[in-house]
C-alpha cells in the first residue's frame, strides 16, 4: 500500500469516528405508527383544591376516569392522522362544605339528570386528530360538533341555558380545548437524536402553561423511560371566578418501542396562589391545587 493510500484510509477512518452515528448511543425518539394500529387508553385524575379564608378551610375533591381509543388512519408528511373515540367518561366532585356536587358516568346516564345526560353525548362520537412525529398536536377536528351533541343530549329547551352550557363545555371539549388537553399525553419527544442522560424542552399551553424539561432515563429493545420536570402556571376565569396559581410538576413516562406510543404516564403537580370569587371581588383567597394524573394503555 502506498503512502497516499495509507493517508486516504486514515482520513476516512478519522471522519467516520467524528460522525454522530448509532455507535455513539444516540436514538431518534418519536412516534412511528402504522395505519390500522389501535390503542385503548385509561386515564385517571385526582385533584384536591384547598381554599383558606380567616381560619376556615374549604376542600374540593375532583375524581375523573376516562376511556378512549386512538386508531391510526393515515400517515402524513410530518406525522399521523388518528381517529379518537371516547368509550367512557366519569367525574365526581365533592365539597367539604356542600357535600357531593357531581357524580356522573357517561355510560350510565340517569334520566332527568342534566349533567349525566350531557356527558352521555361524549360516547362513540368520532374525532379526527392530526399529530406530528414528536407528539405535537396540529389540530383536532370535530370538537365543536361534539359540544353541540353534548348539549343536545341534555334535552334543554331554554336557549339561554343551552348557550351557557355550550360556552362552558367549549373550554374542554371544543377542537382547540381537546388539542391542548391531549397534547399533555402525547407531546414529550425531542426533535433531534438523544442518548441516555440527554435533556430537551417542550412547552404546553392552554389553561395550564408548562415549561417542561425532559430526560431520557433508559432505552432498551422494547421500551424507553423518560422523566420530566416543569414549572407551571394556571390562570383561569370561569363564571366570574378568577384563579391564578404557580407551581411545579413531575412526570414519569414509559413508552412502547418501536411505535413510540405510551405504556404509562404518571404526573403529579402542586400549585398555589390566589382565587377571587365572583361575589367577593376584593377578597384574595389563598388557594392550592394538588393533582395526580395517570394514563395507561389497556389494549
Amino acid at each position: 500500500m502506498t503512502l497516499k493510500n495509507v493517508l486516504y484510509v486514515f482520513l476516512c477512518a478519522s471522519l467516520f469516528l467524528l460522525l454522530p452515528a448509532k455507535l455513539s448511543g444516540q436514538e431518534q425518539l418519536s412516534y412511528k405508527l402504522t395505519e390500522g394500529e389501535v390503542f385503548k387508553i385509561k386515564q385517571k385524575a385526582e385533584q384536591l383544591i384547598v381554599q383558606e379564608l380567616e381560619g376556615t378551610k374549604h376542600e374540593l375533591t375532583n375524581d375523573l376516569e376516562a376511556l378512549f381509543t386512538f386508531t391510526v388512519t393515515d400517515k402524513t408528511e410530518d406525522g399521523f392522522q388518528l381517529r379518537l373515540t371516547f368509550n367512557d367518561f366519569g367525574m365526581k366532585s365533592t365539597s367539604s362544605i356542600q357535600g357531593e356536587l357531581i357524580n356522573v358516568r357517561a355510560s350510565q346516564p340517569v334520566e332527568g339528570d342534566l349533567m349525566s345526560q350531557m356527558f352521555s353525548g361524549l360516547l362513540d362520537y368520532e374525532l379526527l386528530m392530526v399529530m406530528r412525529q414528536d407528539g405535537k398536536i396540529i389540530e383536532v377536528k370535530g370538537g365543536d360538533k361534539l359540544v353541540e351533541k353534548m348539549v343536545a343530549a341534555a334535552n334543554i329547551e331554554d336557549e339561554f341555558t343551552q348557550n351557557l352550557m355550550k360556552k362552558s363545555l367549549e373550554k374542554e371539549f371544543s377542537s382547540n380545548g381537546l388539542a391542548k388537553s391531549f397534547e399533555q399525553m402525547t407531546y414529550f419527544y425531542p426533535n433531534n437524536e438523544v442518548k441516555v442522560g440527554s435533556t430537551w424542552e417542550t412547552q404546553f399551553e392552554g389553561k395550564m402553561l408548562a415549561e417542561n424539561t425532559w430526560k431520557l432515563e433508559k432505552y432498551g429493545a422494547e421500551s424507553a423511560s423518560i422523566s420530566g420536570t416543569a414549572s407551571i402556571v394556571l390562570k383561569t376565569e370561569e363564571s366570574g371566578t378568577i384563579m391564578s396559581l404557580e407551581g411545579t410538576q413531575e412526570s414519569s413516562i414509559e413508552t412502547e418501542l418501536p411505535n413510540g406510543f405510551i405504556k404509562t404516564i404518571n404526573t403529579t403537580s402542586f400549585a398555589e396562589g390566589i382565587s377571587i370569587m365572583a361575589n367577593l371581588k376584593d377578597v384574595e383567597i389563598p388557594t392550592s391545587i394538588k393533582s395526580n394524573i395517570t394514563y395507561e394503555i389497556i389494549e
